[in-house]
């Protein structure tokens, strides 16, 4: 079987990373009656990133629900 679309080294390094992420968010969540696994790994994968990148996320996202006046 050969594979249609090859990952690269960096690609597959990335996807082993973020499946150990997704397990590490759902053991937490586990613990936790009622905790949104998806909000464990959000918060995990913000936690890799610095402080100006999740500053500048921030205000991307916040630019794209700016209340528009009437």
């Amino acid at each position: 079987m050969t594979d249609e679309y090859p990952l690269s080294a960096s690609e597959r390094e990335w996807l082993i990373r973020d499946e150990k992420r997704w397990q590490r968010a759902h053991e937490i969540a586990q613990g936790h009656a009622g905790l949104d696994v998806g909000g464990v790994y959000h918060v995990l994968r913000n936690l890799e990133k610095t402080p100006s990148e999740r500053l500048r996320a921030a205000l991307q996202h916040a630019r794209l629900f700016r209340i528009q006046p009437r």
